[in-house]
């Protein structure tokens, strides 16, 4: 009977652990990185960055999630850096609205990359709020 309550524990456990990692259904546990973009302390944005993998024809990708219903457009500004040379500069925005996510393909082949995820806060001149920049590798 104790073996049979601890395997009931166990598989207990594995279970929670299982649904944590599948459980959003956002793109967060393939990534290699990701940034964050907060508004009135919660969660506006989500940027992750994705290695080159065999399911989007060998090139890198970013999922792009706008996280609040508050009317407000996401974007990513990123830039990219081969043999030490900027090789792209661009911005990819998501507008399709609260709990989309986008997706992005970049380049294949080895680069590196600085990027950051902000809100649209439609409102010139005043700054964007952005996340801190990130930095990765493909």
């Amino acid at each position: 009977m104790v073996v049979r309550n601890a395997l009931t524990r166990v598989c207990a456990v594995a279970a929670l652990a299982i649904m944590a990692l599948l459980g959003s259904g956002e793109a967060a546990f393939a990534a290699s990185s990701n940034a964050v973009t907060y508004t009135d302390k919660t969660r506006a944005g989500e940027a992750w960055f994705n290695r080159s993998a065999a399911s989007h024809g060998g090139h890198a990708w970013f999922d792009l999630y706008d996280a609040k219903c508050d009317n407000h457009e996401v974007y990513i500004e990123y830039i990219t850096i081969q043999d030490g040379t900027v090789a792209d500069q661009k911005t990819f925005y998501n507008d399709g609205g609260c709990t989309t996510t986008w997706g992005k393909n970049l380049d294949s082949g080895h680069f590196a990359i600085q990027y950051r995820v902000c809100v649209d806060d439609k409102w010139w001149p005043v700054v964007d709020t952005c996340s801190g920049w990130k930095y990765d590798t493909n």
